[in-house]
């Protein structure tokens, strides 16, 4: 796949595996749009990978909110070519205790 020139929307970007796939696309020429429920995170990874780079605060569990940003994408870079989604959502929870695994 071309990645240099092209545009990928990641959400969860702003932290963790977002950041790092991110990072890994911009040093290989691509822009991204990161869209994160965290803003600090994701303003300040914008911030570090520099002009081929955006942030758009984005609840992924909002449909409408995807969709926004997705039209920020196509707006600022003129294309969208591809996504990946490393949001997390899920409730904390534990998974073992002293009887075992629980139930999941």
């Amino acid at each position: 796949m071309q990645i240099a020139g092209k545009t990928f929307l990641i959400s969860g970007g702003g932290s963790g595996l977002g950041a790092a796939t991110a990072q890994l696309l911009v040093d290989r020429g691509a822009q991204v749009l990161l869209a994160d429920v965290n803003a600090g995170a994701g303003e300040q990874m914008a911030a570090q990978l520099g002009d081929r780079a955006r942030f758009v605060q984005t609840d992924v569990t909002s449909e409408m909110a995807v969709r926004q940003a997705v039209t920020v994408a196509v707006d600022v870079f003129g294309a969208l070519h591809g996504a990946v989604n490393c949001a997390g959502i899920a409730i904390a929870e534990k998974v073992i205790g002293k009887r075992g695994v629980h139930d999941l």
